[in-house]
């Protein structure tokens, strides 16, 4: 989730040039706004016309934009990953918005708050770790409390687990979600624990907490979400089973049945091999915890849904309720209903 600065505040990207992109509407101008390219392709029009079509972002979101009469200069001086001032104005196409480009020009990166283009947690980062290594202390089991140590004792890993999103784009995309995302997934554990005893609680948090521990080396988080070359080589769960192999294997005596199981956890918990798991879960943990983040990942996924709706369509949830844009992911729509008010 992220907060979006008050509208009526001087604050916004940049140097306070221009409006959140959450915040635009149908008819508003945009004045020397300054955006983030996440994407950005030259076209043709069935007239023969030239156009560049565009993903711009801040934190607060992103938005289409095209740039009609262009030309390969044009789309030339900027590039993926640049910071771009523009002038334009928000039209509306198919239900959703899209800024209309007059002029556009790319920014030295050096004048740039780089923290002002990519969405962050509302959670604060101290506030979060903080509740990590309580987590950590809680776990009854010597051997796993000092494998989840050896990983909240290395400054740069705890750098990244800090500030890696969850995920490019579905769930947690955000700066922080990551971490977020676990100590989400720690509460429900509690729960889940506290109702089926057979389930080794301290097993679970550490599979919690380490399941998607290679996405600190999968995703990169600097200027935009992206794919690391380790990333996509290799993938979060290949680069996570090494990395706590790794770890283990530098703590005296660690139990290799203790060690499997755990790793079983992170190589299983996508649930089946078409969503990327390596095995299917075959243990009352691994079994618990696919549900747990599968649960936590789709409810993620809803908010950010809804959190695009509202900003299309501003008042979603009064009076009726809205439908979503069918989603490839989920296999269907999403319906939220209305709060009730006319």
């Amino acid at each position: 989730m992220i907060t979006v600065p008050n509208d009526n505040s001087d604050s916004s990207p940049g140097d306070g040039s221009t409006q959140w992109i959450q915040a635009l509407r149908k008819g508003d101008r945009v004045t020397e706004g300054t955006y983030l390219v996440e994407s950005s392709n030259f076209k043709q029009t069935r007239n023969q016309k030239y156009f560049i079509q565009m993903n711009l972002r801040d934190k607060t979101g992103s938005i289409r934009a095209i740039r009609w009469d262009a030309d390969q200069a044009i789309y030339k001086s900027f590039s993926i990953d640049d910071f771009v001032l523009v002038n334009g104005r928000v039209e509306e196409f198919q239900n959703h918005r899209q800024l209309i480009v007059d002029s556009i020009t790319r920014l030295d990166p050096q004048d740039i708050l780089y923290e002002d283009f990519l969405p962050a947690s509302e959670r604060g980062k101290d506030e979060m770790l903080a509740e990590l290594q309580g987590i950590v202390q809680s776990v009854g089991d010597e051997n796993l409390k000092s494998l989840l140590e050896s990983f909240l004792g290395d400054h740069d890993l705890l750098f990244a687990l800090s500030h890696c999103p969850a995920g490019k784009s579905l769930h947690h995309a955000y700066i922080g979600g990551l971490l977020e995302h676990i100590l989400s997934l720690c509460e429900l554990a509690r729960g889940v624990a506290g109702r089926y005893r057979k389930l080794n609680l301290d097993l679970l948090l550490a599979g919690c907490i380490l399941h998607d521990i290679g996405k600190c080396k999968e995703l990169s988080f600097r200027k935009n979400f992206s794919y690391t070359d380790e990333g996509q080589l290799i993938g979060h769960i290949g680069i996570g089973l090494l990395m706590v192999k790794e770890k283990a294997g530098s703590i005296p005596g660690f139990p290799e049945d203790l060690l499997l199981q755990l790793q079983h956890i992170i190589a299983s918990h996508h649930g089946l091999l078409e969503y990327g798991a390596l095995k299917r879960p075959m243990t009352p943990e691994a079994i618990a915890f696919h549900y747990m983040d599968n649960l936590d990942s789709k409810m993620a996924t809803l908010d950010s849904i809804e959190n695009d709706l509202e900003g299309e369509r501003p008042g979603v949830h009064k009076g009726g309720g809205q439908w979503s844009d069918y989603k490839p992911h989920l296999e269907r729509k999403i319906f939220f209903p209305g709060d009730g008010e006319s």
